[in-house]
């Protein structure tokens, strides 16, 4: 663990380059692609991030050859000012960071999620509680009243054998499932999309941080109001941290929780159970998708445990679909198994076709959100630039766009021609 005044070199580094320290900024920090490809530089050279901090400018100039520019990278690293107040702010909360060079960072994330891994994690609480594994319990933010008594009665059940429960944190199926393990002395991870340092600041919270019963995290800046893609992007992480993912409730075609579900049944991270419930209609699409049915009952004599070790094993995380394929650009940092959303669109026929079932418009669509961070640089880019990119058809991209736009997972930025950018991270007051 860093505690905020005794960050590590390298940390420092990676904060410098990619950390948000205030609303207005000339140079917008690095994207977790923009990362990848700077470490992947500096591993080729043996060295660190924090060797950065003491290159000659002949030297960070180099950096051109990681698709960086270097005079933004000078930027980035000359916030130590920044940095400094952040810094404090932090340390008065008892906020840690750790960078994906740290030996703490989560080893699961960094096997799991590869180049996709996050750069950085804020976080308050006993951090080796990222290291014990549990089950990541996911529903609906408006699942129904027997949904939410399920929930609070699998988290008491997790609390009592020692399972820790992983969740994100939003209202409804995450909150009922770490307040009850909680509240029965259970030990809980929190993966937060944003607001992290209020949910710090609370009275419930602290008592189970002090009595390191809970770990809260997130990838993001620990003042970061919500954003859609961000709780997106999120998911993948709470699903990392688990050796089992159990949902409750879900939608279908819609949402966060079927859009963290289908992703984790494509990249097979964990076993995915799903609650039998004809009320949710994701629930039963999940189940023809691949997800195993879940018909545990929280008053049985049968350990939670022993209902759980009867699935498969995780598998190693894979593409999108098994093609095996690369995309160009951004993605020469060589991800493995990443398929090109064109790619994967033949393979999802072929795969169709062998099963005989209708294809899910919306995994590709989540696939192709989930990947626009790790193409899109800072600058804003064009239909016909991200298209490229990945390897799609004008036509489709453009779709795509049309409905990350409407859901707040790009903008657009005001120019002759339409351009499209990531939101950045919105401050709370």
């Amino acid at each position: 663990m860093n505690a905020p005044s005794q960050l590590r070199p390298d940390t420092q580094a990676v904060l410098l380059l990619c950390g948000h320290f205030s609303k207005a900024t000339n140079e917008k920090p690095l994207t977790t692609s923009e990362y990848g490809r700077l470490a992947k530089w500096l591993h080729e050279r043996g060295q660190r991030p924090a060797s950065l901090m003491d290159m000659s400018l002949a030297d960070l100039g180099r950096v051109i050859e990681a698709k960086l520019d270097p005079e933004r990278v000078r930027t980035l690293l000359g916030r130590g000012t920044a940095l400094a107040l952040a810094n404090e702010k932090w340390s008065r909360s008892g906020l840690w960071v750790l960078a994906r060079s740290d030996e703490g960072y989560p080893r699961l994330l960094k096997e799991r999620l590869k180049a996709d891994a996050p750069p950085l994690l804020f976080g308050a609480g006993d951090p080796l509680l990222l290291t014990a594994g549990g089950l990541a319990i996911v529903g609906s933010r408006n699942a129904d009243d027997a949904a939410l008594t399920f929930t609070a009665e699998i988290g008491v059940r997790c609390a009592r054998e020692s399972i820790a429960v992983i969740s994100g944190g939003a209202r409804g199926i995450d909150a009922t499932a770490m307040q009850s393990a909680g509240e029965a002395g259970g030990n809980v991870v929190g993966v937060l999309a944003d607001g992290l340092l209020a949910a710090v600041r609370n009275r419930q919270n602290r008592i189970g941080i002090e009595e390191r019963r809970l770990v809260l995290i997130s990838p993001y800046h620990p003042e970061a109001g919500f954003n859609a893609g961000n709780a997106m992007n999120r998911n993948s992480s709470i699903y990392c941290l688990a050796d089992f993912a159990l949902v409750v409730h879900s939608s279908i075609d819609k949402g966060g929780t079927w859009a963290g579900a289908t992703e984790n049944l494509r990249m097979k991270w964990v076993p995915l159970f799903v609650r039998q419930d004809p009320s949710a209609p994701g629930n039963g699409a999940l189940l023809r998708e691949g997800g195993m049915s879940f018909e545990y009952d929280p008053h049985s004599d049968l350990n939670l445990r022993d209902a759980l070790g009867g699935a498969r094993q995780p598998a190693k995380p894979g593409s999108l679909f098994p093609t095996g394929a690369t995309a160009h650009g951004a993605m020469e940092e060589q991800i493995p198994g990443y398929a090109t959303p064109s790619e994967a669109t033949a393979a999802a026929e072929q795969q169709v076709s062998d099963s005989g079932r209708e294809p899910l418009e919306l995994d590709l669509f989540v696939e192709f959100v989930r990947r626009l961070p790790l193409v899109m640089d800072a600058a804003p880019m064009t239909a016909k630039a991200i298209g490229s990119q990945l390897k799609l058809k004008d036509a489709q991209v453009k779709e795509w766009l049309t409905r990350a736009e409407a859901e707040g997972f790009v903008s657009v930025k005001a120019s002759k021609s339409k351009k499209y950018e990531l939101p950045q991270p919105r401050l709370l007051p």
